[in-house]
């Protein structure tokens, strides 16, 4: 009996200091919450550094004073975190420690997770945030590990201030075809090697969003980009050896550029596969990728699937094979990152229950889908350009071809049956 109650006591005892989200240090929780681990201690106290983005009386502090190159603390929650829509871990950071310092956020429970940021002031409270988009709820521990990967000396710069810990929705998870169009979706690019990315306005055209990527002259001869987060696309894409073909709109300063674009597993990053393919002119074009003839030096198509691979994440290298500091920095932009090839033809569209007529026209293209419904229509110029972007949600669609200059125009319509492409001829 005795043994009963002593297990009744010691389980209620630690329900009722499990904590939650969010974690402002008011009162909340406190010193004794925190496991401590290789060198890391941590304390909540008053605030030091009243001022800038916080006002708060009270913070942690964690001083990291020798042990190991990954010392910090934790905290146990009383529930497992639920990233499905609130996707982004958020705190308030101050350190004198120099800007770029790794702060690695990591996720405990059944098994771990960690994300990584770094810092980019000194000397004043930041905001910084960790995104966990895609992350499975097992995890009920929160982890803080301050200046990731040197050992500290307990001095300021080994002392870290942070507070009002919680989650942000940060849009919902990446999914193909990707436009970089959707209002609440996380475009949320993850670069490597020396790239930097931002979701921005098409230069060439003020009513499209696009993905703009520098690669600086300190990248690497590797740096790229992965589209989205570490966690990939919420699909698997349907790769196969006869349907093996992505495609990606590309804005590139000169012809005759190397683009590589990689699959893999976002659980299992050893699961991959790349190819390669090269810019035909200066400016915007659609670049297809066939997965089925690999990269050099990369693992085949065939011999992933014959092992059960399967692949939900991309990442595209510009200028692959040439590091910043031999070309210069350089601007590239990317959008419409499609799953399947090119394809340019009425017989395309037949298989899609989509007609065009009369094709070539001096006036009016109409575009009939046989009773069916047409849900967007998307017309580029040769140049890569995209000239007129529709979304009827109709039968059959009228298209005054009378303001656009004569030549040959590339139409992608996507009606319920499938996606189609065929060449229009203006007169």
């Amino acid at each position: 009996m005795k043994n009963i109650l002593l297990f009744i006591i010691l389980f209620s005892f630690s329900f009722a200091n499990g904590q939650s989200l969010p974690i402002d240090f008011e009162g909340n929780i406190s010193t004794v919450d925190f496991e401590d681990f290789n060198g890391g201690t941590a304390m909540v106290l008053d605030n030091p550094v009243v001022g800038g983005i916080n006002m708060s009386g009270t913070v942690a502090q964690i001083v990291r004073d020798g042990g190991e190159i990954w010392a910090g603390s934790k905290i146990v929650l009383a529930e497992n975190l639920d990233f499905s829509t609130l996707n982004r871990m958020s705190m308030k950071v101050f350190t004198s420690a120099p800007v770029g310092t790794v702060m690695k956020f990591k996720l405990e429970g059944d098994g771990a997770m960690e994300r990584d940021v770094v810092t980019t002031v000194s000397g004043e409270w930041e905001e910084l945030i960790w995104d966990f988009t895609g992350v499975p709820a097992v995890f009920n521990t929160v982890v803080f590990m301050f200046d990731f990967g040197n050992v500290g000396d307990g001095s300021a710069g080994s002392t870290f201030l942070f507070d009002d810990v919680e989650q942000l929705f940060g849009g919902t998870q990446i999914d193909w075809p990707v436009d970089f169009e959707g209002a609440m979706v996380n475009y949320t690019m993850s670069d490597f090697g020396g790239n930097v990315s931002s979701l921005e306005v098409d230069p060439a055209d003020a009513s499209n969003t696009v993905i703009q990527t520098i690669k600086t002259n300190q990248a690497a001869t590797w740096a790229g980009t992965t589209i989205g987060t570490p966690a990939g696309f919420v699909r698997d894409l349907p790769l196969t050896l006869s349907d093996s073909k992505m495609t990606v709109r590309v804005w590139s300063p000169a012809a005759g550029t190397p683009i590589r674009l990689k699959v893999e597993d976002s659980n299992d990053v050893t699961h991959t596969c790349e190819t390669e393919t090269n810019t035909t002119v200066a400016g915007w074009e659609e670049l297809e990728f066939d997965f089925a003839n690999q990269a050099p030096g990369t693992e085949s198509l065939s011999v992933g699937l014959s092992m059960g691979w399967t692949y939900n994440m991309a990442s595209i290298f510009f200028n692959f094979g040439t590091n910043g500091e031999t070309a210069g920095e350089a601007t590239y932009y990317f959008d419409e990152v499609r799953f399947g090839g090119l394809t340019v033809g009425t017989d395309d569209l037949e298989t899609v229950g989509v007609t065009v007529f009369p094709n070539p026209t001096y006036g009016e293209w109409t575009i009939d889908s046989d009773g069916g419904v047409i849900n967007s229509v998307e017309i580029f110029d040769l140049q890569g350009r995209r000239v007129l972007v529709l979304q009827p949600n109709a039968a059959v669609v009228k298209i005054d071809a009378s303001g656009f200059v004569k030549g040959v125009y590339i139409a992608r319509i996507r009606s319920e049956a499938g996606v189609g492409s065929v060449r229009l001829l203006r007169e």
